[in-house]
């Protein structure tokens, strides 16, 4: 949760930053992957400026979107200046 709430306040200070939706701010990122829940779907996060915590937010929407309770991250994923960030959403009851 710490660190949710250090990529917010530091996406917050950035130029055009992917904003995180309310839903999307509930969301936890797991350390470890979750063996008690439900995969809701694999998804990819990116930001064309190369900022790492920026892809975080777009994981954090698209798993929102999944109605999933949180991600674990699989892979970060540096292209030139696009960051992209493999993620696992999960539903866990």
């Amino acid at each position: 949760m710490k660190y949710l709430i250090c990529v917010f306040l530091i996406c917050s200070c950035s130029s055009r930053p992917i904003q995180l939706t309310e839903k999307a701010k509930n969301l936890e990122v797991y350390a470890t992957r979750p063996t008690d829940c439900r995969v809701a779907g694999r998804i990819v996060g990116t930001n064309k400026e190369g900022s790492k915590e920026l892809a975080l937010n777009d994981v954090l929407n698209q798993a929102a979107d999944l109605k999933a309770s949180g991600v674990f991250i699989n892979q970060e994923v540096p292209n030139g200046s696009i960051m992209n960030v493999h993620a696992t959403a999960y539903q866990c009851d």
